[in-house]
């Protein structure tokens, strides 16, 4: 690896699969949904937000800057990084994070849903407002978000004491469109599109300069049109290529990654995929 690093003249990895928020760009849209859920989130009001995308857009990553740019003296984030499952689970889960002996807790909806309230009100008389957030909100079973909307009505002189932010694919939007009341407490929604071609190009280059490259400098501009088209502006995938590209031009001793080699590794991927198609065909078939 360090070989890989003194090639490239780096001191980390830029294109790892990890939510490392220095690795965050903020292209105009996801500036703009940044800035909309910290405006949420300031206005302590809005019961519920909703922040969607395809995968690999951004969403969770998004929703870790966010936790990390609101003051802790102002504010509690939980986070529930799989939604899936009953209220009860998520409730507990919750409990967990804000504390740590809520286990010690007697076994029922009421009484947890009692603690958390009182939790809330002490967070509040402290001058705290609590964020919680759902990542993978896509996969709640129905009756658990229709549940979830009983923690909106938790309130101290007449203002909620916390917010929810569900954040997941496209099917949650059909999910809470069908839940007419979880609909009216849904205060701010917004949905991250893949990026732009030249975003595509400055996404590339920042994560370059923030590993420790000098200027982001790697790929020939043809190279990142190429990319732009091979991935169609998706974050994830921007990532999965352009790793296979560093490692393919380190491994044949280039200096920058041209757009042979990304026609190359795009090849690869190609047939790795025709590959495992043929696989799981011939599995289904057995």
């Amino acid at each position: 690896m360090s070989d890989f690093l003194h090639h490239w003249q780096l001191d980390s990895k830029p294109f790892e699969a990890t939510w490392d928020t220095r690795f965050y760009y903020r292209s105009p849209q996801h500036q703009e949904a940044l800035d909309r859920l910290l405006y949420l989130a300031s206005e302590k009001t809005m019961n519920l937000g909703m922040l969607t995308g395809d995968i690999g857009c951004g969403k969770t990553i998004t929703s870790a800057v966010l936790a990390q740019s609101l003051h802790p003296c102002s504010f509690i984030v939980v986070s529930c990084e799989n939604s899936g499952f009953s209220f009860d689970e998520l409730l507990q889960s919750i409990l967990s994070q804000l504390d740590p002996d809520a286990d010690q807790l007697p076994k029922g909806r009421f009484g947890r849903c009692e603690h958390m309230k009182a939790l809330c009100e002490n967070a509040a008389e402290r001058g705290r407002h609590v964020i919680i957030l759902f990542d993978e909100a896509q996969d709640m079973p129905e009756e658990t978000l229709r549940q979830l909307g009983w923690l909106t009505n938790f309130n101290g002189a007449g203002r909620p004491l916390l917010t929810l932010l569900l954040i997941g694919q496209p099917p949650l939007r059909r999910l809470v469109n069908s839940n007419q009341a979880i609909q009216q407490r849904i205060g701010l929604r917004f949905h991250l599109m893949p990026l732009a071609e030249s975003d595509t190009a400055n996404f590339v280059e920042h994560r370059l300069k923030a590993a420790g490259h000098a200027d982001g400098s790697v790929f020939e501009a043809d190279a990142l049109i190429q990319l732009h088209h091979m991935t169609c502006g998706i974050p994830r995938e921007i990532n999965r290529t352009a790793k296979l590209c560093l490692e393919h031009a380190w491994a044949s001793g280039s200096t920058i990654v041209t757009a042979q080699i990304l026609h190359d590794v795009a090849c690869d991927l190609y047939r790795q995929d025709q590959l495992l198609g043929i696989s799981t065909a011939l599995s289904c078939v057995s």
